[in-house]
């Protein structure tokens, strides 16, 4: 008898995930619609429990098309991300910083904060209509720099130090010449 675990090679699964992860293409938008959302709830809960001390009643969550430059922008202020939980959230295919949260709350009642994302593909489907995703992200933690993480769809990424100000997310969007 033998066990083990199975590997997946990244070289191979990335282009699957980026065609055939759902059926409908522009379930992108959803997708990160719900992950700017989850942002902004889980700040709110973060706010309702005392880990989080600052204003919660500006919250926002934008998209912005750029025509010109073809790209759509998916923005939000809220819990933003760390360098490493970049490193674990985004480099990690089906890691859901969602159901992490839930299970580090879940005896202040998380579970009742309303997050929608639990299995860490959704961001991935960007890649279905984009030649290239970039995230701008400052988590709420004081102290934490922001980060400027890119791909271009393979599995080779960039992830660099940014000078965003401000605590959120911002995904940007470089449109493919099929989706736009």
């Amino acid at each position: 008898m033998a066990k083990g675990t199975i590997n997946v090679s990244v070289d191979n699964i990335f282009p699957l995930i980026k065609k055939f992860l759902y059926s409908d293409h522009e379930i992108f938008l959803r997708e990160l619609i719900s992950n700017a959302t989850d942002a902004s709830l889980k700040l709110k809960h973060l706010a309702s429990i005392g880990e989080y001390k600052g204003k919660v009643d500006d919250l926002q969550l934008e998209v912005k098309v750029d025509k010109d430059a073809k790209t759509l922008t998916i923005s939000d202020n809220g819990i933003g991300m760390t360098e490493n939980e970049v490193k674990k959230y985004i480099n990690e295919i089906a890691f859901s910083g969602a159901e992490e949260f839930l299970e580090k709350f879940k005896d202040k009642k998380a579970d009742d904060a309303g997050i929608i994302g639990h299995f860490g593909l959704g961001f991935y489907s960007s890649f279905m209509v984009s030649k290239e995703v970039e995230i701008k992200t400052k988590s709420f933690k004081k102290g934490e720099k922001a980060v400027h993480w890119s791909c271009d769809g393979s599995p080779e990424f960039t992830l660099v130090k940014a000078d965003k100000k401000e605590r959120g997310t911002e995904i940007v969007l470089h449109i493919d010449g099929d989706s736009q």
